[in-house]
């Protein structure tokens, strides 16, 4: 009988929490918020993991203008790659791409997204807490948990660590209210669909401007001589890759407005990126060459609205075939 009654004790308390999470999903859905894959150093190694050790792979490097704007399952599907977004929202990307360098496994296409700001020596490890994650902490244990989690959070937005109960305690009290409510979607497959109706696209627009201004205060541009000096290393690194068969494309992606007169005060292009792509050493593609990417939308002057993607993605994978970089053209 006593077994029974801690049977019947833990089957209610089941019943209580179950209850206690649908209240508060209900809850949340009704302030607007909606379910959204957690991004993590796990997913990116997850993602990394899946096509390490495929020949034909294609890697997808650079912070969120790529990662909110290409879809790596449309292009797996129209290349026949198997391809990995490995791109890392507000973090610039040439730790990665020098960790592939290294990585003697790893003989695919990676395709860079950057600007010269992002080329700048003093951007090069942003992205190295991920590649240290992967060299130290990436284990089965993680693999497994990150599996089981990934689809809890494709359907429910408690399943992310900021609505834990202990996380949403500790908010209360500190009075910080509820989290964030997110304006980004992202997927296992670690693309993300800015929508912005769910945000005050005015504000947030206003209000990268201001970031930007700040940043180039802080941070004025190396002249163009001591710049150039990247060329030797990502020479290196590409050669690296190049030699085990793979290759590298550089692509400065779309800014538009007060965005892209910041970077042109700061960086002319004429006097940086076309430089750099003159002597021919690296392969670099620049937005403002194709006039296929001209028509689309920057709403906060640097990404493009998530109902954009696919149709970004279908211009980039004929952009990339036009340059003879992905099966199905010859090179122009």
């Amino acid at each position: 009988m006593r077994a029974r009654g801690w049977l019947t004790t833990w089957v209610f308390a089941l019943l209580i929490a179950l209850g206690g999470a649908a209240g508060l999903e209900t809850y949340l859905r009704r302030l607007d918020y909606v379910p959204t894959v957690q991004d993590d150093p796990d997913l990116w190694a997850l993602a990394y993991e899946r096509v390490r050790l495929k020949p034909d792979a294609l890697v997808l490097l650079g912070a969120s203008r790529i990662q909110f704007a290409l879809d790596p399952v449309m292009i797996e599907q129209a290349t026949g790659r198997p391809t990995a977004m490995l791109a890392v929202n507000g973090h610039y990307p040439l730790a990665t791409l020098r960790f592939l360098a290294e990585d003697e496994a790893f003989r695919g296409l990676v395709v860079v997204g950057i600007d010269s700001r992002g080329l700048n020596a003093k951007h090069w490890d942003m992205q190295q807490p991920w590649v240290e994650h992967w060299n130290n902490r990436w284990s089965l244990a993680r693999r497994i948990n990150r599996q089981l989690t990934t689809p809890l959070q494709e359907q429910w937005v408690i399943a992310r660590s900021p609505f834990a109960l202990a996380n949403l305690l500790r908010r209360l009290a500190a009075g910080w209210g509820l989290p964030f409510n997110d304006y980004v979607i992202l997927r296992p497959e670690r693309v993300g669909y800015v929508d912005y109706r769910r945000t005050d696209i005015t504000a947030i627009r206003r209000q990268r401007i201001l970031d930007l201004e700040q940043y180039y205060r802080d941070h004025p541009p190396p002249p163009p001589e001591a710049w150039l000096k990247v060329a030797e290393p990502l020479a290196q690194w590409v050669a690296a890759i190049k030699q085990r068969g793979g290759k590298v494309v550089f692509f400065r992606e779309p800014v538009s407005g007060e965005h892209l007169e910041l970077d042109e005060r700061n960086y002319p292009r004429a006097e940086y990126w076309d430089v750099l792509a003159a002597r021919q050493i690296l392969p670099m593609i620049d937005f403002r060459d194709q006039p296929a990417l001209a028509h689309f939308a920057l709403p906060d002057t640097s990404h493009i609205d998530g109902i954009d993607v696919p149709a970004f993605t279908q211009a980039f994978i004929a952009l990339m075939r036009g340059h003879g970089h992905w099966p199905g053209a010859a090179r122009q």
